[in-house]
Parts: structure tokens; sequence; C-alpha cells
């Protein structure tokens, strides 16, 4: 099982540790450089992100859902990303299902401490009759 606190998105950026003392200019100049680990870092992982498409795909094939479950700006781009699947791809409105930790509120408002409750999503989930073929990763 995977710990939120080890993933290195929860880790602060060393690059950035004291980007509020940087000019304007250093603040651009360290943005980019950063953006361009993002490209290399995706190659790195498309075995992976193969994997997951292959069980989305076999989860829609089946009759199934996907599920994107977040917190903070992972799961308001989340359900950004599922509201826009069936206007954008012709997609049925209940394949793409999107969840943010806290509720709609939390899309405009951070919610201190709702990424703290795994078991809030186990309850939101309630409510879609999760079955086997829907695609659905919980990590605590």
């Amino acid at each position: 099982m995977i710990k939120r606190e080890t993933l290195k998105t929860e880790q602060q950026n060393e690059n950035t540790a004291a980007i509020d003392q940087f000019s304007i200019a250093e603040i651009l100049k360290t943005i980019n450089d950063e953006d361009q680990t993002i490209s290399s870092t995706v190659r790195e992982s498309l075995a992976d992100i193969e994997k997951v498409v292959n069980y989305a795909k076999t989860a829609l094939v089946e009759g199934g859902r996907v599920f994107y479950i977040g917190a903070g700006t992972s799961g308001r781009l989340g359900v950004l990303d599922a509201s826009e699947c069936p206007p954008t791809y012709s997609a049925p409105s209940d394949w793409f299902i999107g969840i943010i930790a806290g509720g709609d509120k939390a899309l405009r408002n951070s919610i201190e401490g709702a990424e703290d409750k795994p078991d809030s999503a186990i309850e939101d989930l309630k409510k879609f009759d999760i079955t086997d073929n829907d695609l659905v990763k919980l990590f605590k």
C-alpha cells in the first residue's frame, strides 16, 4: 500500500523552497526549468500509463465506469476532466465520474483536512453502487 506522505508530489521541491525570495525573472525561469522535467517523467511512466488506460478501456467495454477521486488541486482537475469527457469525446455522461474530497464546495474553496479522511471517499462512492466492472482505486 502506498502512503501518501511518501509520494514525490507531497515533498518540498528544493528548487522552489525559497521561491518567495526570487525575482520575477528567477521565478519564471525556475517554473520553466521545472516544466522541462515533465516530458521525460511522463516518458519514464508510459508503461504504467498504458496499464491504466487499458484498465479504463476494459472497465468501459464491460459496462463499468471510471472514477476520478482526489483532493485539492488534483481533485479539482479530476472533476474537471471527468466533466469534459462527454462533450469532448461524445462519451456517455455516466462513464467518467469525478469525486473531490470535501464535496462540491471544495471545487471553489479549500477544505482543510478533507484529504485526511479516506473513509469519506468510501462514503461518497456508496451512492454509485460500485461493481466489479468499475475502475476505482483508493489509496490509504
